[in-house]
């Protein structure tokens, strides 16, 4: 009900008070005669009760009509007490003055008569004093209050009456807006068609579904439950899907993300009294991708269809509005063109029938067997069919929702297309697709920023590289990278924006587990390397034949930061390359290694920010031309640490600092063939024009790494 509704019955109905009804009453002083009792009930008929008080106005007791006339027609009664006082009657016959119970004046009468009757069953007392704190204030008759409760009563009756008018009305306007939130139940999308069907089992409910594109390839799709159902569960429902609409604004694709971001908004809506599962999947329907994440939701159906076989994805997780520090795990599989992805809730599970036996999952499976070969509404259609007729009912006990996609065609992305248009336009980035620059030989422009430049590679790219160096082009990212597509494009791309956090932390904002290593002596070196491979064997989230690559970078990384990063005014080296030395006053080299998500990220950052483009690029392109080390100088370090990880970034602050971050992507297997995705952010004041000879990759050739 809405609050406005509240207040409007609250003033239109109040339970009456024992102060409304109370009656004024002279009390009798202790002291008085009996004969002026006697008296006063005589000459007032319609006084049921009076009250004695004593010095300082001290409430004594009552005396009440019937009890003292009916004593008093004794005629020994008159004969004894008609000329004593109150006080030498009431000390006989105390029984006079004894009442069931003291009224307070802002008393409920409705709750006053209830304890009246607990008191008096028989009522054999037809009045009772009031008193205001300690003060009397006169008598209320036990009629009036009867007479006032049932006046009430009826008044309460037709104001329920009219709430429940208003209530209805306001519910059925409830359950129009819920299904105008809902989106089309037919899906039709680029590489994606499906239906969804969602059966309340009171005029609002609990269950939800939901789906938006991301981009032209990708579709999240989203089935919720939240626990019981009613107006309460439809308020949640109603959250959930604004908190959706942000997210679908956002550009979020992400599983884990998405239910993360929602339990934040559950939690602050429902504050733990009310619950939702949620599962959550991404399809890319061109590359057939299908990344999911659960919320205590039933486990989905996959359907393969080259196989004819059906899988659950079985993964779990806390519901979400359960815990703040709640941590949602993605998983991925792949859907081939023809394969279905089935979604429900547990209403289709726990409908019973005549004989209390729930539909469960054996019969869902078998239907599921059966129909998956049809079209989705069809399927759909058939098992809310056979649901009914298990039940015997045309109305379920709770609510059902059956929510069924296929990926029926692959979408093939337009070669024109640019890459991550979802990134904000102020970000101010020239991409070149990899088809441009190999039709066109001619050098890019010399005066072209080469910090807000991004090349888009479509496969292998390393026999570019040379023109790389000699164009200056220091970004490179592959368009179908599974790494890349896991960051995100409009993070990546973001990179050259002048950002003084550590790297490792925006790529790895919530690790599972991290370490952090400060180097004071070149011999710290050995000591860091196995105490790292020790703690990743130790937390198991790698495979013992991936140490070996990890154990090779960091040794590299390590070593340009001891060796290659100290350097003099006129770039020469300080220190010669394995020779035994403690860092300086003021120098600084941490070693960082965070585990998120199947992602290892390692991290080094020096005090010097000697590192340049043109060294980074120099390395590169010997290798990729066969000429490999520079004799008495190496040069091998940088080339192995980008073909070893799977993406690779420098962030130089020039004689300031430098980050180099790596991350494995240990979800997929390991091939240091492939061609990584690399940036070097570079932030000088200035400007990188490449027909500035110092800035010619030759001029680097004998610059150590």
């Amino acid at each position: 009900m809405k609050e406005s509704v509240r207040h409007t019955a609250l003033r239109e109905f109040e339970a009456p008070t024992v102060h409304q009804l109370t009656l004024k009453v002279n009390p009798v002083s202790a002291d008085s005669l009996v004969s002026d009792i006697l008296d006063q009930f005589q000459s007032h008929a319609d006084l049921p009760l009076l009250p004695v008080i004593g010095e300082g106005q001290v409430y004594l007791g009552s005396i009440s009509r019937r009890h003292f006339l009916s004593f008093m027609t004794q005629a020994f009664a008159r004969e004894l007490f008609l000329r004593k006082s109150v006080t030498e009657l009431l000390k006989q016959k105390s029984e006079l003055a004894a009442i069931p119970m003291v009224v307070i004046a802002e008393e409920r009468v409705d709750h006053t008569l209830r304890e009246l009757l607990s008191r008096d069953p028989d009522m054999k007392y037809e009045a009772l004093p009031v008193l205001e704190g300690d003060r009397f204030i006169g008598v209320v008759a036990v009629t009036d209050m009867m007479a006032s409760l049932s006046e009430s009563q009826e008044k309460l009756i037709e104001v329920m009456h009219s709430l429940s008018v208003r209530l209805n009305e306001e519910v059925a306007q409830a359950a129009l807006l819920q299904r105008n939130l809902l989106p089309p139940s037919e899906i039709r999308q680029p590489g994606l068609r499906g239906s969804a069907t969602l059966i309340t089992s009171t005029e609002v409910g609990g269950d939800f579904f939901d789906y938006y594109c991301v981009s032209d390839t990708r579709m999240v799709l989203l089935i919720g439950d939240v626990s019981g159902h009613g107006v309460a569960s439809g308020v949640l429902v109603s959250a959930a899907k604004a908190a959706v609409n942000l997210l679908s604004a956002d550009g979020e694709h992400d599983p884990s993300t998405i239910l993360t971001r929602l339990n934040h908004a559950i939690l602050k809506v429902a504050h733990q009294r009310l619950l939702m599962t949620l599962f959550a999947a991404c399809l890319d329907t061109q590359t057939g991708d299908l990344t999911y994440a659960n919320a205590g939701h039933q486990f989905p159906y996959l359907y393969r269809y080259a196989l004819g076989e059906m899988v659950m994805l079985e993964t779990g997780g806390l519901p979400l509005g359960k815990s703040q520090d709640t941590d949602f795990s993605s998983m991925s599989t792949q859907m081939d063109v023809g394969d279905k992805l089935f979604l429900y809730t547990d209403g289709i599970l726990e409908e019973e029938n005549g004989e209390q036996e729930p539909f469960g999952y054996d019969r869902l499976e078998a239907l599921l067997s059966r129909y998956f070969d049809e079209e989705p509404a069809y399927l759909g259609e058939r098992l809310l069919e056979a649901l009914r007729e298990f039940s015997g009912k045309k109305q379920f006990a709770d609510d059902v929702t059956v929510f069924c996609v296929e990926h029926h065609e692959r979408r093939i992305a337009d070669p024109r297309e640019q890459i991550a248009n979802s990134a904000d336009n102020d970000l101010e980035v020239v991409r070149i697709a990899e088809s441009f620059y190999r039709a066109n030989q001619d050098r890019l422009i010399p005066r072209l920023s080469r910090q807000n430049l991004v090349f888009l590679a479509e496969q292998h790219f390393a026999d570019l590289i040379p023109r790389f160096a000699l164009d200056g082009i220091r970004r490179v990212l592959p368009r179908h990278n599974p790494t890349i597509l896991r960051l995100g494009w409009k993070k990546l791309l973001a990179q050259h924006q002048n950002l003084r956090c550590c790297d490792l932390d925006a790529y790895l904002p919530k690790p599972q587990t991290a370490r952090e290593f400060q180097l004071a002596h070149s011999a710290d070196k050995e000591f860091v390397i196995e105490e790292v491979e020790a703690w990743l064997m130790e937390s198991g989230c790698i495979e013992s034949d991936r140490l070996a690559a990890v154990a090779m970078i960091l040794d590299e990384l390590i070593e340009n930061g001891l060796y290659a990063a100290p350097r003099d005014g006129r770039g020469r080296a300080l220190y010669v390359k394995g020779s035994e030395r403690d860092l300086g006053k003021g120098e600084m080299l941490c070693l960082k290694v965070a585990f998120q998500d199947g992602l290892l990220g390692l991290h080094l950052q020096d005090s010097w920010g000697t590192l340049t483009p043109a060294v980074f690029l120099n390395r590169l392109m010997r290798h990729a031309e066969g000429r490999g080390l520079v004799a008495g100088v190496g040069g091998a370090g940088l080339y192995l640490i980008w073909r070893l990880g799977d993406y690779l970034q420098f962030r130089v602050h020039p004689h300031h600092q430098t980050q180099a971050t790596v991350l494995l992507d240990l979800q997929a297997p390991e091939n240091p063939d492939k061609d990584k995705g690399f940036q070097f952010i570079y932030h000088s004041e200035i400007h990188e024009n490449l027909e500035n000879e110092q800035f010619h990759a030759a001029n680097y050739a004998s610059a150590a790494d």
